[in-house]
């Protein structure tokens, strides 16, 4: 086994990081060892701390070394915060009538980079959408076809430059190379949405601790992103002051018998449960119901608002997808479908080999994701992958500026028939 193969992906949120230490192989990666630890130093999403939040990484990231047997010291690592913004921009170039190529895919899409940046801003991802040639559109891929004029749609992401080089600088600390900085939620849609639902449209809700991240999908491709200031630890709090128990107490009961709202039997049911730090006060799970539903329902309420200002003539996404640990809460997807009126469920990581026990969790949806991200899109250098000959693979120097869902939905069409997920 190369060493070049082996690499690990983090995840460093609100409440814990999270450390996957993966081999990669040529149908995908395979998992070798996980590790967490809590998360010190970073706050919605952001280092406020180098040296604390270093410690975390390194705690998280030795673990799964020492689990998996092997030294790891590059590794893949997920951002998100409310320093995250996204936007749409269009680019266009001329052809003379001739054939496209795929340096003129390329062209066409550098050309919607031309957009302004502020100097403080650092470019994530630029994801292409759609492509229009000579006033054709809805084309997913022009090479091969002939035209005069191209035109390029695509959806840039970008993060706070500061915010990124102090997670590096943290993860350096923590003696990992970054190879890359993904945004969270377009790693956490490759591990939990199916290529169906990102064809017809899809809202992907992933609930972290301090922040919640939406990403919505139309004809396949990410056109809308944010990042939302509330998380799991706003239910937390709340029912620490509501009940008069300690924060550690309240995370332990939301945990246990939390539920965004009752239904049915449950609201006429007088279900009691002991306070962790007081076993002899009861509390009932209608009381805890009626702290938790209020703030659900106000962050489905934003995330209606964030819909409404993506699509204001419509169509809407046809269905939600809630990761994150606070989506374990009971009736949270039938709360989500209530408010936003559009189906919703719950997403279970999927799409990577050797995953089990505790990982099968929608609290490790975004580093799973990621894995699925590395492979999908060529991460590391040296990777001998099924995807070579695609679109994509193609293109493995250009991978920050092209993740494109609609050539990841091409290649898992191309896979279907030689490549086993489980």
């Amino acid at each position: 086994m190369k060493s070049e193969h082996l690499f690990m992906v983090i995840d460093a949120g609100t409440t814990k990081v999270c450390a996957l230490a993966a081999v990669m192989t040529e149908k995908g990666p395979q998992v070798l060892a996980a590790g967490s630890a809590p998360a010190r130093g970073i706050k919605k999403g952001v280092v406020v701390n180098i040296d604390e939040a270093a410690e975390s990484v390194k705690r998280a990231a030795d673990t799964a070394a020492a689990s998996a047997g092997r030294k790891m010291t590059k590794a893949l690592v997920g951002i998100t915060g409310q320093h995250i913004a996204g936007v749409p921009s269009t680019g266009v170039i001329g052809l003379q009538g001739r054939e496209i190529t795929p340096d003129d895919r390329v062209r066409a899409i550098d050309s919607a980079k031309t957009l302004y940046i502020p100097l403080e801003r650092e470019v994530l991802h630029v994801i292409p959408s759609e492509f229009i040639l000579d006033g054709q559109k809805e084309i997913t891929d022009p090479v091969g076809m002939s035209g005069v004029r191209l035109e390029s749609k695509v959806y840039i992401i970008t993060a706070l430059a500061q915010a990124v080089q102090n997670l590096e600088k943290a993860c350096g600390k923590a003696g990992i190379e970054v190879l890359e900085t993904v945004f969270s939620p377009a790693a956490t849609a490759l591990a939990t949405l199916t290529a169906d639902e990102i064809g017809r449209g899809a809202l992907l809700i992933d609930i972290g601790g301090g922040t919640t991240d939406i990403a919505m999908f139309r004809d396949g491709a990410l056109v809308h992103a944010a990042v939302l200031g509330i998380g799991g630890l706003h239910i937390t709090n709340d029912l620490a002051v509501c009940l008069n128990v300690s924060g550690a107490d309240a995370e332990k009961l939301k945990i246990t018998a939390g539920a965004a709202r009752l239904e049915g039997r449950q609201e006429n049911g007088a279900v009691h449960v002991s306070v962790p730090g007081d076993p002899g006060r009861k509390i009932s799970r209608q009381q805890m119901a009626s702290i938790i539903q209020p703030r659900c329902e106000e962050l489905f309420e934003m995330i209606k608002q964030e819909i409404r200002g993506t699509f204001p003539h419509g169509p809407v996404p046809c269905s939600a997808v809630l990761a994150g640990g606070t989506a374990l809460l009971d009736n949270i997807s039938g709360l989500a479908a209530a408010v936003l009126g559009i189906p919703a469920r719950l997403g279970m990581p999927q799409g990577v080999s050797c995953i089990k026990g505790s990982l099968r969790d929608p609290a490790y949806a975004a580093a799973v994701g990621l894995l699925a991200y590395a492979f999908e899109h060529e991460s590391l250098n040296g990777i001998s992958s099924a995807a070579a000959g695609s679109i994509i693979g193609s293109m493995k120097k250009r991978v920050k500026d092209l993740t494109g869902y609609k050539e990841f939905l091409e290649m898992m069409q191309k896979k279907k028939k030689g490549v086993s997920y489980v």
